[in-house]
């Protein structure tokens, strides 16, 4: 696996794997597999569908809702995935995903 995510496709492959391989289903969810549906500029400067909450802030992953929910953290919503979070047996694991997707973020979402 590549240390890190370059543009919105690599984004996608690593979100995907990580569901793939922790057998999850966010399909199941309000918001579904949103990082397959929406373009690169939908992704980067839109909402979660359903939720109605912005998903990132171009160069401040600390600020992102998305990876707020992956670690956690978020005052809004209960970690994600959902059932159980963390998700670290696996790989990626949760924490790669976290790291991978913050530093993309930090750098300004590259595509």
């Amino acid at each position: 696996m590549q240390d890190t995510i370059n543009n919105y496709k690599e984004l996608q492959a690593l979100l995907n794997s990580f569901v793939g391989v922790n057998n999850l289903t966010p399909g199941l969810a309000p918001h579904g597999v949103f990082w397959n549906t929406l373009t690169y500029e939908e992704f980067i400067t839109g909402d979660v569908p359903n939720l109605g909450v912005p998903i990132l802030v171009v160069g401040n992953s600390a600020e992102s809702n998305l990876i707020q929910v992956l670690k956690g953290t978020s005052s809004q919503f209960p970690p994600m995935p959902q059932p159980n979070p963390p998700y670290n047996a696996k790989t990626p694991t949760q924490d790669v995903v976290i790291s991978q997707i913050s530093a993309w973020i930090d750098a300004d979402c590259p595509n």
